[in-house]
């Protein structure tokens, strides 16, 4: 009997230290074995590993790095709903990490990889173009905003694309109107992309349909001007011709023909801050710390100029007169300098009442607090004046849309007027 029991004994002993002997991963463990696949391109492996670390692990050093993994993973293994999500997260819970601009800019490939043909809905688009943008916003100075910079001209050339076929659309089925609206602000967003040429003449052709004869004029000069070496210019000098209307030498033709559609001046996409390769960037860009591979293209990101700013010194609203050319109805500020504004529309029965605040202005002494216009739909004008600027309330009848272009050399704020149509009259309403 002494001798079964210590037989027992034994046999528990041997065990126990069997099963002291076998100790649960570490944190560092999962880590080591989930770059192990990662850097196999074994990505299932990979997340597991590291969904065990944060899991069991959540403090520990490498859990940050390992959400981010999982991101990069879904991303490499083409699943981008899971890539937007894990990615997303990373982005907003760590704000300080030093490889975010990493994080945002592989969280925009994940929307960009998705881009379907200019011909489909664009919604995917809009977001990568977005999450590109907030890359050059937020982290100018890395190498990750030269990379982000050219997708963003990918997407807003898709975008422009997209835009142009609903135009091409529209026109075919004799829906001018709306063609308009579709081409006109492809010239407003997307003026400098290949397919801005042809869109402008179709403007024209469109704006010459719906009877808008001077619009048309201005939209083909605008071609001649803004793209002389287009296969586009000869035609719409031909156009022009046959048109037989005055161009309006005051402004750019392509701001007048926008302004009258209530579409603002061109906008090109604005310059940013010079990007710069700091050395406490370059483990993010060749290869992270832990192997993980830098996105192809990253060498000699183009730098960009510094955007110009609005001076802050003390503007004089010199004047306010009515445009010469009837067509658009416009209103001119003449102004000593660019001035920064704001704007607000108020209509009611058989009236419009455009207030525009200028901030930082002082309105000339010999200029009159009350000014009649009498003419076309404007009525009259008031002028006040406190500490923070100057406020002009323009009086007009009923207006469909209105735009304010900032124009220079000199400086002068160009306020356009699309009434409604039951306020004009036939010959207006044709546009001639």
């Amino acid at each position: 009997m002494k001798h079964r029991w210590f037989l027992t004994l034994l046999l528990v002993g041997v065990l126990g230290a069997g099963c002291a002997t076998k100790k649960l991963p570490t944190g560092q463990d999962y880590y080591a074995q989930a770059e192990n696949f990662y850097n196999r391109k074994l990505y299932k492996g990979a997340i597991d590993n590291y969904q065990h670390l944060i899991d069991q692990y959540p403090f520990s050093a490498y859990a940050e790095d390992a959400e981010l993994k999982i991101g990069l993973a879904y991303y490499k293994m083409k699943n981008y709903p899971e890539a937007i999500n894990a990615l997303t997260d990373f982005v907003r819970m760590h704000p300080t990490n030093k490889k975010l601009p990493m994080a945002s800019y592989y969280l925009g490939m994940a929307y960009f990889d998705q881009i379907p043909a200019p011909w489909q809905d664009q919604s995917v688009t809009e977001k990568a173009l977005e999450q590109f943008r907030s890359i050059e916003r937020q982290y100018p100075e890395s190498p990750f905003a030269g990379l982000a910079h050219d997708r963003i001209e990918v997407c807003r050339e898709v975008l422009a694309s997209n835009q142009y076929l609903i135009g091409e659309y529209y026109q075919k089925r004799a829906n001018y109107r709306a063609a308009e609206s579709r081409l006109a602000e492809l010239m407003e967003k997307y003026p400098e992309t290949p397919v801005a040429p042809e869109a402008l003449y179709n403007l024209g052709v469109t704006l010459e349909k719906e009877g808008k004869k001077y619009s048309a004029a201005q939209a083909f000069a605008a071609l001649d001007s803004h793209f002389k070496d287009s296969k586009y210019a000869a035609k719409a000098r031909a156009e022009l011709k046959k048109l037989n209307q005055p161009i309006d030498t005051e402004e750019d033709p392509l701001r007048m023909v926008l302004a009258e559609g209530g579409f603002g001046p061109p906008q090109p996409e604005p310059p940013l801050v010079t990007v710069k390769h700091h050395e406490d960037l370059n483990p993010d860009l060749t290869a992270d710390a832990n192997g993980a591979e830098a996105p192809p293209g990253l060498e000699g990101a183009a730098p960009r100029a510094a955007e110009k700013p609005v001076p802050s010194t003390p503007v004089t609203l010199r004047g306010i007169r009515l445009a010469s050319s009837a067509n658009p109805l416009s209103v001119i500020f003449d102004m000593s300098g660019p001035v920064k504004f704001e704007k607000h529309l108020a209509s009611g029965p058989g009236f419009a009442s455009l207030t525009v605040h200028l901030l930082n202005t002082q309105p000339d002494s010999k200029l009159d607090h009350h000014i009649v216009f009498d003419r076309s739909i404007f009525k009259d004008s008031d002028i006040k004046t406190d500490a923070d600027g100057t406020t002009v309330t323009v009086n007009t009848a009923p207006v469909a849309r209105f735009a304010i272009i900032p124009l220079e050399d000199p400086s002068r704020l160009l306020v356009t007027f699309t009434p409604e149509e039951r306020d004009l009259g036939e010959g207006e309403s044709q546009g001639s």
